[in-house]
């Protein structure tokens, strides 16, 4: 293998072994057969680069130009032609996944699958630095350089993950660093020429130098002293991402199952493969949402939480007297987050660590503590379920009250304000709700997509009431905006759904986080409504008051106070929600299925369009196994003669860049051929006299042994040749592309002849007499 070869591969595997740290970034290993094929093809094009003795500048330029067949292959979408070469909508689609991938890193929490958005941003990152480390290492003969690029990609997956910080992942870019120097070194050594020891001994190029145990022993020592220093000197683990968004937000670090709650309304949800979150055990046969965080600050991206401020211990929780308690037992299994997952209004908390209320929230702030270091949990509450004749007969929150300017605060939206004014209208604060439930209903024309509609317009919530499809976050967003705009007092709370059952435990994943909005009502307080589509949330949950009244606001029958539990069978669909999937698709309006939707949602996964970048992979060796295949078939031993091993002959000696002349008879040939590889001597005499006799004798030659000498001549002619010329004899085999050449050749002469042939018909038939004067027996110049 030749040196530049040689660095190629080293500069590959060095950048591979730099990517490890993606194991903490990504759900799996199906992004490493995108992520090495990237580096492989990478570094192909640039060795056959410099193997035809492109200078830098081509080499640079055909590597970029493989890297975008891969992605247009990969990630095209069917826009490219042949699947592999660009379009303009192949620009187009590739910056709507940079798009989809940038808002999947604000909102997805590592680790994620690979694919769509994400997987593209990961490979066209990785491709730009494999261009650059190739550069580095083997074009420009600068490895120290190779280290910039090789902290690149060890930083870019460390400051996402902080698992990956470990100082596992450390080691394995330092030692390909380590590698890279250490290789380049040894090949500018090895081109010093003769090496003698000390005693004046002549020794090999790789004999180890006298001075190479002590570079051993100081390398392992100073490795040896970093570890140490590592595992003495207390290190942050916490991802750099984590940190910022921890300052700039005052949130805390984001674990395995926690959703982002300073999500911004025009993000995007894509969710990662499910996993177990919690467990939980309760006595209420029907529990509702666990409610984590609050969002009642509303700005034009969406809603955002105030800072929690930590106020009264979770001691001074009251226990009502008359209403029914349930108690839950709740298993962490993956939960990191800053606040306490709790059902309804929690009388009584049982858990590890500080943890105290935040006054206007109710949220369950941790002093110094989080979900992360705790394992379970016992939780009493009540649920208070109300009664839409109550409702319907309270006010809203006083504007005198100090909670109104932050609970109604809302930008000015002047389109907003026009589809407030008429949809929701004038009326009590539950004919608004009622209307705003009614409004983004699926019987309006609303449905639950993760990919939101984009309508052109400068705000968010304008695209998702005129497109009409969103996620949870962005119905819950839409419909507390609009009843501010009412002036009604409204907050987007974030939780997690009812889950599913399994036994006499629900299990909720991490597909169960939901965004929801509460109302404040005069008397009953924050009441909790759900105007998502309730097929696309799993474990959804129907609330009875969020309904007509049955009966008149004065009547006297009527409840005046709230019942503390729920009557079995009084829960009513959300006028939200499709009443039944039946009658929405009787409608005409389609069934989200969450199946369906994240198969959707993987479109821009991994292309089959793969395979034809695998089968375009293989075309720097259709030569090779063309020219194999024509060796083969002269020295089968069914048509194996003097004639054929003696072509076979000729063409080795053409693809190996031995001169020979057409006016050579076999025997001088032969001789050539010895001088060029004197190992094969004895096979090049036995194939020269056998083609001679084939010529000459009237008894032809025998083809016995003839096979073997071609292979033997083949063997010497390989030893003999310097690695560049091997190379092109095995890839680009000058035989070959000598009788394409020749058949092209030979097919423009052809062409030629008849075109020539043609013309001359042609003038033949316009050719006309020439005139003598009239003289018909007389020449021209009247002679006789």
């Amino acid at each position: 293998m030749s040196g530049q070869r040689h660095a190629t591969v080293v500069a590959a595997c060095t950048l591979a072994l730099t990517l490890t740290p993606l194991i903490g970034v990504f759900e799996g290993l199906g992004w490493t057969f995108p992520v090495l094929l990237t580096i492989t093809v990478v570094a192909v094009t640039g060795s056959l680069m410099r193997a035809a003795g492109r200078g830098q500048g081509l080499q640079t330029l055909a590597m970029a130009g493989g890297l975008v067949v891969v992605l247009t292959a990969g990630f095209g979408g069917g826009t490219g032609l042949l699947l592999i070469i660009p379009t303009p909508g192949t620009f187009e689609h590739w910056a709507d996944l940079a798009a989809q991938g940038v808002a999947a890193i604000i909102t997805q929490v590592p680790p994620v699958d690979p694919e769509g958005g994400i997987l593209f941003l990961t490979l066209l990152g990785v491709g730009m630095v494999a261009i650059l480390h190739d550069m580095f290492v083997v074009g420009l003969r600068t490895p120290a350089l190779a280290g910039l690029t090789l902290l690149t990609m060890y930083l870019v997956p460390v400051s996402v993950a902080p698992d990956a910080t470990a100082w596992f992942w450390f080691i394995l870019p330092a030692v390909a660093y380590l590698w890279i120097l250490a290789d380049d070194n040894l090949r500018r050594v090895s081109a010093f020429g003769h090496r003698f020891t000390g005693t004046g001994q002549l020794v090999g190029q790789r004999f180890p130098s006298p001075m190479a145990r002590t570079a051993r022993w100081s390398a392992a020592g100073f490795i040896v002293t970093t570890l140490v220093a590592l595992a003495v000197i207390p290190t942050n683990t916490s991802g750099f991402l984590d940190r910022v968004a921890q300052d700039f937000e005052g949130g805390g670090d984001a674990g395995l199952g926690d959703v982002n709650p300073w999500a911004q309304l025009s993000g995007s949800l894509h969710r990662p493969e499910e996993v177990e979150v919690l467990r939980v055990t309760t006595d209420d046969p029907n529990p509702r949402y666990l409610r984590m965080h609050v969002l009642d600050e509303l700005n034009n991206g969406g809603f955002e939480p105030n800072e929690y401020a930590a106020g009264d211990s979770i001691d001074a929780l009251d226990m009502p007297e008359d209403a029914q308690i349930y108690e839950a037992q709740i298993e962490n299994l993956q939960l990191e987050a800053p606040v306490v997952p709790v059902y309804g209004t929690p009388v009584s908390l049982d858990i590890e660590g500080d943890w105290a209320i935040d006054a206007d929230t109710g949220v369950i702030v941790g002093d110094d503590a989080d979900m992360g270091e705790v394992d379970a949990y016992t939780l009493n509450y009540v649920d208070p379920a109300f009664d839409a004749e109550t409702l319907a007969s309270a006010g809203g929150m006083d504007v005198e009250d100090p909670r109104w300017e932050a609970n109604t605060a809302h930008p000015d939206l002047p389109q907003l304000s026009e589809i407030v004014d008429r949809e929701i209208g004038e009326g009590t604060v539950h004919e608004k709700v009622l209307a705003a439930l009614d409004f983004l209903s699926v019987s309006n024309g609303f449905r639950y997509s993760l990919e939101t509609g984009d309508a052109g317009n400068d705000e968010a919530i304008l695209d998702f009431l005129e497109t009409k499809q969103g996620y949870c976050q962005q119905y819950a967003a839409a419909m507390a905006w609009m009843l501010r705009d009412a002036d009604v007092a409204a907050r987007v709370v974030i939780g997690m759904s009812q889950g599913e059952r399994d036994g006499t435990e629900w299990v909720l994943t991490s597909h169960d986080y939901h965004a929801w909005v509460e109302v404040y009502y005069e008397g009953p307080g924050w009441v909790t409504y759900d105007p998502t589509p309730s097929m696309g949330v799993p474990g959804s949950v129907t609330f009875p008051w969020a309904t007509e009244p049955t009966a008149p606001a004065d009547d006297p029958t009527a409840d005046a106070g709230i019942s503390a539990e729920p009557t079995p069978g009084s829960e009513t669909p959300s006028a939200g929600a499709a009443e039944d999937p039946s009658e929405a698709l009787a409608e005409g309006e389609p069934a989200d299925d969450p199946a369906a939707q994240s198969e959707e949602d993987g479109a821009f996964g991994f292309d089959p369009a793969w395979l034809a970048l695998l089968l375009l992979a293989a075309v720097p060796f259709v030569p090779a196994l063309w020219r194999g295949a024509v060796r083969r078939s002269r020295l089968d031993p069914k048509r194996l003669t003097a004639q054929t091993a003696w072509d076979e002959a000729i063409d080795l000696a053409h693809d190996y860049g031995v001169a020979l002349a057409e006016s050579l008879t076999p025997r001088q040939a032969a001789g050539v051929l010895a001088q060029a590889a004197p190992g094969g001597r004895e096979a090049a005499a036995t194939l020269g006299s056998a083609m001679s006799r084939y010529r000459y004798s009237p008894k032809g030659a025998d083809a016995t042994g003839l096979a073997d000498a071609v292979k033997d001549l083949h063997a010497e002619l390989a030893k003999c040749a310097e690695p560049r010329q091997k190379y092109r004899a095995v890839f680009w085999p000058a035989s070959l592309l000598a009788k394409l050449s020749a058949g092209q050749a030979e097919q423009s002469a052809r062409l030629a002849r008849r075109s020539a042939r043609t013309a001359d018909r042609v003038r033949g038939a316009l050719r006309r007499p020439r005139r003598s004067n009239g003289r018909r027996d007389r020449s021209v110049t009247g002679r006789p």
